[in-house]
């Protein structure tokens, strides 16, 4: 008698599961082999950046109000016509979203101060609150390139307290980032992981980015102020 061999069909639903078990398998061994953004270490760089992120957008913000009040004055930050915090807090891109940029980093940065805090001291954060601060984080990053473009290529002037704004977002966001990845919460494959890992490696590479950018743009000024 001869037996007709029977096959099982593909479960879609195992194969999944088994893919997402060897992903958690992976980095969890790599979490475990090295941590790049523990979680107090990722709270000190938010506690920090945010605490250094606030007092800048305090400077700006008394700066518009004083510029508002005396119409024609001017800042301890307003050097030349290109490093100039009036020029730049005077313009359109100074409210883009309706509200003034420094109310939104006065709110913003106290929130991501204090979220640094909890996790410097130990707490751990519910799911939604973690996935509301990479959100939160993200858009920041987003509206900071939108700013720093605007500055360099439209209004052709750089703020020194919006700089501070801008060097201190970069390594809040990536930190942030890479301690999503590291907790589990956001999945991606393991090579993007492993990249996006190493934070500081690409707070490096964009102050860089940026340092090379503003040192192009804006070449002939520097000449003019070497007397060059």
């Amino acid at each position: 008698m001869k037996e007709n061999p029977t096959t099982d069909p593909a479960d879609p639903a195992e194969d999944d599961a088994t893919l997402l078990a060897e992903i958690d398998a992976e980095l969890a061994a790599e979490r475990s082999a090295k941590s790049r953004a523990g979680q107090r270490l990722t709270g000190l760089v938010l506690l920090i950046g945010g605490l250094v992120g606030w007092i800048a957008a305090l400077e700006l913000q008394v700066g518009k109000e004083f510029l508002l009040a005396n119409p024609g004055g001017t800042l301890s930050c307003d050097v030349n016509p290109f490093i100039s915090c009036g020029s730049v807090m005077m313009t359109w891109q100074s409210s883009a979203l309706g509200i003034p940029n420094m109310a939104i980093g006065l709110g913003g940065f106290a929130i991501m101060g204090v979220l640094g805090a909890l996790m410097a001291s130990g707490a751990v954060l519910p799911t939604w609150i973690r996935w509301a601060r990479l959100g939160g984080m993200t858009f920041a990053f987003g509206y900071v390139h939108f700013l720093a473009i605007s500055a360099i290529f439209l209004i052709r002037a750089l703020c020194p307290w919006c700089m501070v704004v801008w060097t201190v977002t970069a390594p809040m966001f990536f930190a942030t980032l890479a301690r999503t990845i590291e907790s589990g919460d956001l999945r991606l494959s393991t090579p993007l992981a492993k990249v996006l890992r190493h934070w500081v490696v690409a707070t490096l590479l964009w102050y860089l980015l940026v340092i090379v950018v503003i040192a192009l743009v804006f070449r002939q000024q520097w000449l003019t102020m070497l007397g060059l």
